[in-house]
């Protein structure tokens, strides 16, 4: 697994810089912005490094629902908002939220190992092409 190792190759380096720069992406997304600079990357590099980011705490895998799964290099705690329309997904932090959430230890006979909270609304933008039809 080369890949996933904690060596950081330009192949990797490309790949979590496309990351960065998109908001919230696909590996698909990931893929298609590297492979514009960077055609010699294939697309199984960059789901196999986006994986290996994710597996190692490096990003967030989201796996939001109705959506293919995304990834956010923000790692401070902080929750999901999604546009109903477009899917646009944007970073939500609520510290009053983290005590309480964090707080919970089990539901019912499960042990609660991790969360995810995902709001769900509309956007500005897809507002505000709303009021222009």
């Amino acid at each position: 697994m080369a890949e996933t190792s904690a060596r950081n190759t330009k192949q990797k380096q490309a790949i979590y810089e496309a990351l960065c720069a998109l908001d919230h992406p696909s590996a698909s997304e990931v893929y298609d912005r590297v492979h514009t600079e960077h055609p010699t990357i294939s697309r199984g590099t960059v789901f196999r490094v986006l994986g290996g980011f994710a597996e190692s705490g490096r990003v967030r895998k989201l796996q939001l629902s109705d959506s293919d799964d995304r990834y956010d290099p923000t790692l401070a705690p902080h929750y999901h908002a999604r546009c109903a329309l477009c899917g646009r997904v944007e970073d939500v932090f609520l510290p009053e939220a983290d005590g309480v959430l964090g707080g919970v230890r089990t539901a019912g006979s499960i042990d609660i190992n991790g969360y995810d909270v995902e709001f769900f609304g509309v956007c500005k933008d897809c507002r505000k092409k709303g009021e222009q039809t």
